[in-house]
């Protein structure tokens, strides 16, 4: 115990900064606050600058720790409502808080209120920390989970694109999502865009585009699915990663098929929830229960999913994401997708142009750019290009984009289906009434559409699987009620 402190033997305990003082214990004297210290200067003028100072010493007061008693947590919740913005979910009583560097919403609102009530409050008490949680969650924060979960804005580096104008970021805007590109008009670094449209077919660089904006936008309103079509080397995987570079990995999932089209899984679309893209691979896998499943992810309406370890419910709306399959191979997809309501949900793109093997390289971009202000000023022209192509559609200057129509979405499947099944499917063989064909006539007639010789065996097994029945008469394989089609061309392979 301090016995012989000078500035309280001298009656001046303001100026004592001892905390084990005699006079603490005798005279009930606690060590000095801001709040008890703030004295005015009567000899100082009296002008505008002395309100001000004392709005900021009020303020200052105000955010002094430890200077709120754990029975002032009305006080505390004020003023760390005035310091922050946050918004709690209705539906889970979660509370979000606005990163005002980044600027979006973040779910760790209560959290830092927690911080914050113990760095003002003495001796602070869990039950004065949940009060002051609870006056902040009731004091104007609540709204629906779909305002803030579902919100559309289009949130990037350097604001919010608002009808195609640039705001500043406000928490007024509810985003929980950043995109990782500025809005810059005077973008014109072309490299990545020229590299671009040597990938692609010049006719489909309006359908990129608005492949890219569905992903920029949230917004699908046709509920399209992409399909990248082509051989090895055709560089779909690389646009693929273009378009990733553009909208951000965070934004991007990368689920298996099997994962989230397998039957009965509770948590498929949980998966896609705050994602505006699926990328994956090798459509031509699909069994015909996973196509089904996937043209109704495609085409359905809101769907409602849960998370694991979380009961709020939420929903898959297609309208709000985008499939996208970069493939070898179409698989059962040519018959699968038959039926016109459906096939208007598949958008094909075929990649032609083949690269070399030994230019086919995928660290590309190491020597591709220069260094990353390069690699982001091409991106931002990319997104230039590509909000001015959207904003002339809506203000009428340009046709709004064609997408494939039925008849020529059938004709792209036909013309990429390979010639074992296009065999079949341009009816070279038809049923007819009294005719018979033997295997041999058949087989021969087969490899020469296909280009290659296959055993009397396999050539068996192939017109089965096809529904072609066979039957046996002298030893030989005929199959009775079939002919040739005499409007296609039957000319054999010479031995």
């Amino acid at each position: 115990m301090r016995l012989n402190c000078i500035p309280c033997l001298e009656d001046r305990h303001d100026d004592c900064t001892h905390n084990n003082c005699l006079c603490e214990t005798e005279c009930n004297h606690n060590r000095p606050t801001l709040r008890d210290c703030v004295r005015v200067d009567f000899d100082k003028a009296i002008d505008a600058n002395i309100f001000k100072e004392l709005s900021e010493v009020d303020e200052e007061i105000k955010r002094e720790i430890k200077s709120y008693e754990n029975d002032e947590f009305h006080l505390v919740a004020d003023l760390i409502q005035s310091d922050h913005y946050f918004k709690t979910i209705r539906e889970t009583k979660e509370i979000w808080i606005y990163n005002k560097k980044e600027g979006i919403y973040e779910p760790d609102g209560d959290t830092i209120i927690e911080e914050e009530s113990q760095k003002l409050i003495k001796k602070c008490r869990k039950w004065a920390v949940k009060e002051v949680i609870e006056q902040i969650k009731r004091n104007g924060t609540y709204i629906q989970q779909k305002e803030l979960l579902d919100s559309k804005e289009i949130n990037t580096k350097n604001g919010i694109l608002d009808n195609f104008e640039l705001k500043p970021h406000s928490p007024e805007y509810l985003s929980t999502t950043k995109l990782p590109f500025s809005i810059n008009h005077n973008a014109r670094n072309l490299k990545l865009w020229n590299h671009i449209l040597t990938i692609i077919d010049p006719k489909d660089i309006n359908l990129i585009m608005e492949l890219i904006w569905i992903c920029i936008s949230w917004n699908n309103p046709f509920k399209k699915m992409f399909v990248f079509k082509g051989e090895s080397n055709t560089q779909k995987s690389t646009l693929a990663d273009i378009l990733v570079w553009i909208i951000g990995s965070n934004n991007v999932s990368r689920e298996k098929p099997e994962s989230f089209l397998s039957k009965g899984s509770r948590f498929s679309t949980s998966k896609f929830i705050g994602k505006r893209i699926n990328i994956a691979s090798e459509i031509g896998n699909f069994t015909k229960e996973m196509l089904e499943n996937q043209k109704q992810l495609v085409g359905a309406e809101l769907q409602n999913t849960e998370r694991k370890n979380d009961n709020a419910e939420r929903y898959f709306d297609p309208t709000k994401f985008v499939f996208l399959y970069t493939t070898n191979e179409l698989g059962q997809i040519y018959s699968s997708v038959a039926d016109n309501s459906v096939i208007t949900r598949f958008q094909f793109l075929i990649f032609r142009n083949k690269i070399d093997d030994s230019k086919a390289n995928g660290q590309w971009y190491d020597a591709f750019f220069n260094d990353e202000q390069d690699r982001q000023s091409a991106i931002d022209t990319i997104v230039n290009i590509v909000i001015n192509y959207k904003k002339a559609q809506s203000l009428g200057k340009i046709p709004k984009t064609r997408w494939s129509t039925i008849e020529e979405t059938k004709q792209i499947l036909r013309e990429q289906m390979p010639k074992e099944d296009k065999y079949f499917e341009d009816a070279r063989i038809i049923k007819k009434e009294g005719s018979r064909l033997e295997l041999e006539e058949i087989k021969e007639d087969y490899e020469k559409f296909v280009g290659y010789r296959v055993t009397s065996l396999v050539m068996g097994h192939i017109l089965k699987k096809n529904g072609i029945e066979s039957t046996k008469s002298n030893g030989n394989t005929i199959f009775k009620g079939y002919a040739f089609n005499t409007a296609k061309d039957q000319t054999v392979l010479k031995q």
